[in-house]
């Protein structure tokens, strides 16, 4: 069966327009800041020729940009002067991802990115503007491609076409929304901004608004300071509410399918071959509150958004249900057999003694500065430095663990800040397996351990430090077993 080649909507060159324009937007900014004063018709001039350059090109991308389904692959055709032709065959796309403005929804269109196995920065195809229905016709394409290769698949799919569904609910929606600390960012790209502004401010300018401050007082500009904070967190709030709205889980066929959001709709479906470690987060608060966060370390070619990092496949889920939510969506992953280890009191020892040796560092050099303004101030270095290292060294040492599930799955557990991250990774995704010992830690018997997979375009390093040796070898001795280099 081959279709027609088929173009986009005429919707696309408002995205072409929306992307080059963002493109654009700073070095254009800076070009009339930096002309105006001297030639500001020129100026004008030049802005105009920018924008109808850009309409213009956006126009002839819209006209050579052309896609057609075929038996055994998808064609993307696009250039003028430079005649692209991407070839992608059903077999090889791994994760299909759809985004939906609500402005786009009336008109039932939205925009369609397709990634494969290869290793381009971002997905190989985005087709911006196409019909809803695009993405189900490409999906029956590749259904009819598999039932061609072999007769044998039909029946594996058939195994697992049992499709499996989780949604959120507005209880933990809520709580996971409150527990962000996302409006920190917000703050620090104020602040940033400020930073770059100021010295553009006058000195009489800053004069005057000392004056202000000070007819004020300090209760004011207190109060005024906790309103911004305020601000920021229910807008973050809001955004992350709106972000997850009607987050809906699915699993079939061996592919993840995400949908959520509120004012833009996203839909991703990920394969399972791609998926290298499951990953548990939880932050202190949230720990305390009982809910926590499943994301995915996946082989992706995109470097934007939260691909960068890690794909949430749940964005919040009571810890009551987690292990019945990870059999349910991860049945290879014997999670009845991770047991709880213990931290041995050597870890504690490590990571305590290196915690106070860099507190009583950061108070003899914050001291030598301060010693002589204010005891008071100097007793409040001593207690925030060690706040600050002794912390951090607790949870690391109560939370570092790995151990062997099975023959396929080790289970990783660590501490990064106050977040507790337990990974759970196959064996055939581990590409090295390091363990680290120094001379000192070899007569003691303990070791650190790095296990290295690929996330996203690089790989993702995981570590624990200062175990008894006797934990890592097995994990080495597991590693080793049935590979090659036995």
């Amino acid at each position: 069966m081959i279709c027609k080649p088929r173009r986009l909507s005429p919707a696309a060159i408002l995205f072409f327009f929306y992307k080059d324009i963002k493109n654009l937007f700073i070095p254009v900014v800076i070009f009339a800041f930096a002309t105006f004063k001297q030639a500001r018709f020129w100026t004008i001039i030049g802005l105009v020729a920018v924008f109808i350059l850009v309409i213009v090109g956006d126009l002839v991308k819209y006209m050579t940009f052309s896609y057609q389904f075929f038996n055994r692959e998808i064609l993307v055709r696009k250039g003028i002067f430079v005649k692209k032709v991407n070839h992608i065959p059903y077999d090889r796309i791994q994760n299909v991802t759809v985004n939906q403005w609500f402005f786009l929804k009336p008109f039932k269109l939205e925009e369609l990115e397709i990634e494969t196995a290869g290793h381009s920065e971002g997905p190989e195809v985005s087709l911006v503007a196409v019909s809803v229905t695009l993405k189900e016709e490409l999906n029956n394409y590749r259904k009819q491609f598999k039932a061609t290769v072999t007769t044998g698949e039909e029946e594996d799919d058939a195994e697992v076409s049992n499709s499996q569904s989780y949604a959120i609910t507005w209880r933990e929606l809520i709580k996971f929304s409150v527990t962000s600390p996302a409006f920190l960012s917000g703050l620090l790209v104020v602040l940033a901004i400020y930073g770059k502004a100021q010295h553009s401010i006058s000195k009489q300018m800053y004069v005057a608004m000392a004056k202000e401050f000070s007819h004020l007082g300090w209760i004011v500009v207190v109060v005024g300071m906790s309103l911004i904070i305020l601000i920021f967190y229910l807008i973050s709030v809001f955004a992350l509410i709106a972000r997850y709205y009607h987050f809906n889980l699915r699993m079939e066929n061996n592919q993840f399918e995400m949908q959520y959001g509120l004012f833009k709709t996203k839909k991703t479906s990920i394969s399972q071959n791609r998926i290298q470690a499951v990953v548990v987060k939880q932050t202190l608060l949230r720990r305390l509150l009982h809910i926590a966060s499943v994301k995915l370390v996946i082989i992706s070619n995109s470097q934007k958004e939260n691909t960068e990092k890690d794909i949430i496949v749940m964005p919040v889920i009571e810890t009551a249900k987690l292990q019945p939510f990870m059999r349910k969506f991860f049945p290879s992953i014997p999670v009845n057999n991770c047991q709880t280890i213990t931290a041995n009191v050597g870890t504690y020892y490590y990571d305590l003694r290196n915690a106070i040796i860099f507190s009583l560092l950061t108070d003899l050099l914050i001291g030598l500065f301060i010693f002589r303004i204010s005891f008071i101030l100097n007793i409040s270095v001593v207690i925030l430095s060690a706040i600050f290292w002794i912390t951090p060294a607790y949870l690391n040492a109560r939370r570092a663990a790995v151990t062997v599930m099975d023959d396929k799955y080790v289970f990783l557990q660590n501490n990064y800040l106050t977040s507790k991250n337990s990974y759970y990774v196959p064996k055939n995704s581990i590409q090295l397996l390091e363990r680290r010992q120094s001379i000192w830690l070899s007569q003691k018997r303990f070791a650190h351990l790095r296990l290295s997979c690929r996330s996203g375009i690089g790989e993702r390093n995981l570590k624990v430090k200062y175990l008894p040796q006797s934990q890592i070898d097995s994990v080495i001795v597991w590693y080793k077993k049935d590979s090659k280099f036995r």
